[in-house]
């Protein structure tokens, strides 16, 4: 028998981070076969494909919205993840999906004695490093003292724990933030990808058609930090010229929705949680291009899932130009159009009929799913230089 893996979904609910749940732990089952377990919520179980694990274990994980239930489902989250540490065997391997910040300092400190292979995966949290605390809502300012104080040039981690971040350069651009020490335990994996169910459309659309209306729109989250201000202000300059244009929001919108409703931008009744899988397919489908709003000072410490969105369904993409952008065009393949202000993203909009379409999307997800296929857990526990 070989070593068994504990996946521990704490902190997801519903379609919380789904792709990168769901591959990660394929990728797992792949390489433990037989032996990984599936420590998850009822309502983020609905979206894994737990076939090939040993065994699955339901946590309760409130699965309410508003910033109160978060903190509550952060500290569920916690006693979670210190409650399957201390069941845990010393063979077990324990593989955290998701990097619930109020519980590092406690896994770190009970794994000084206990000596488990802890795997933690990082995602948007990360980017408080290089974020100043100044400006940011009350718990951001709790979680950015949190990341600061547990990732800091003078950290040692506890033997055994290990990080994971999405991409080469987000490795790269951690280096100044850490400890030689707790640097070494960092691995770059890009974010895993799997086959799309969707099948490639082989409606021939190389350009936007003259004269036809052009449906552009965010996915996922939108708030001021994934560049809400930067949506509305395009919006409301397109829409003074009264162009052929209609703007979308599809997901949960964490800012005020109003002042995009009185610009006629297309939305959900329920704007306040994410949107269930089918209608978020449905709605996607009717999109020419996705935008995104991530300047320059985003995603140079975390990946986008909503990039992952535009592969898996086909749709080409009109982006504000950032590091982690261009790492993904230059390795995988362009996926749209990239500018460096909107200024220049207005100026593509002016002229949909110019916009390209014909983009290698299966070329970019032969790439992916190669990346994914050739990682390897066991890269984490080569021994230290």
């Amino acid at each position: 028998m070989g070593r068994r893996v504990r996946y521990i979904g704490s902190f997801s609910v519903k379609t919380l981070h789904a792709l990168f749940n769901n591959t990660m732990l394929k990728l797992l089952c792949r390489e433990f076969p037989g032996e990984v377990i599936c420590h998850a919520s009822k309502s983020a179980l609905r979206h894994l494909d737990t076939s090939g694990c040993a065994k699955v274990s339901k946590l309760y994980v409130y699965a309410g919205n508003g910033k109160p239930a978060v903190l509550f489902r952060y500290m569920l989250s916690l006693f979670h993840n210190i409650r399957i540490l201390l069941l845990s065997k010393k063979s077990d391997i324990l593989f955290y999906n998701y990097n619930n910040v109020f519980a590092l300092r406690a896994l770190d400190f009970l794994n000084r004695r206990l000596r488990r292979d802890i795997v933690i995966c990082c995602h948007g949290e990360m980017e408080f490093l290089s974020l100043p605390a100044e400006g940011l809502h009350s718990y951001k300012r709790v979680m950015s003292a949190l990341v600061r104080g547990y990732f800091n040039p003078r950290s040692e981690p506890a033997p055994g724990m290990r990080f994971i971040v999405l991409g080469d350069v987000i490795l790269k651009n951690m280096r100044p933030y850490l400890s030689q020490t707790m640097y070494s335990r960092f691995l770059s994996l890009d974010h895993p990808f799997e086959t799309p169910v969707l099948q490639a459309d082989t409606t021939d659309r190389t350009f936007i058609r003259k004269g036809r209306n052009l449906n552009v729109g965010t996915i996922g989250i939108l708030n001021e930090h994934k560049g809400s201000d930067s949506y509305l202000r395009l919006i409301r300059s397109i829409n003074a010229r009264h162009l052929p244009v209609t703007f979308h929001t599809v997901g949960h919108i964490q800012c005020d929705p109003e002042p995009f409703r009185k610009e006629g931008v297309v939305m959900a009744s329920r704007t306040n949680e994410p949107l269930p899988p089918a209608q978020f397919a449905d709605a996607v489908s009717n999109l020419d291009y996705l935008l995104f709003f991530y300047g320059k000072d985003k995603y140079r410490l975390t990946a986008s899932g909503a990039l992952l969105d535009a592969v898996r369904f086909r749709k080409p993409i009109i982006a504000l130009r950032n590091e982690y952008f261009d790492y993904f065009f230059s390795k995988f393949g362009k996926v749209g159009y990239l500018a460096d202000s909107i200024e220049e993203m207005e100026r593509l909009l002016l002229h949909p009929d110019r916009l390209c379409m014909d983009f290698d999307f299966d070329g970019i997800v032969r790439k992916l799913i190669g990346s994914s296929d050739s990682f390897r857990l066991q890269h984490l526990w080569l021994p230290e230089s």
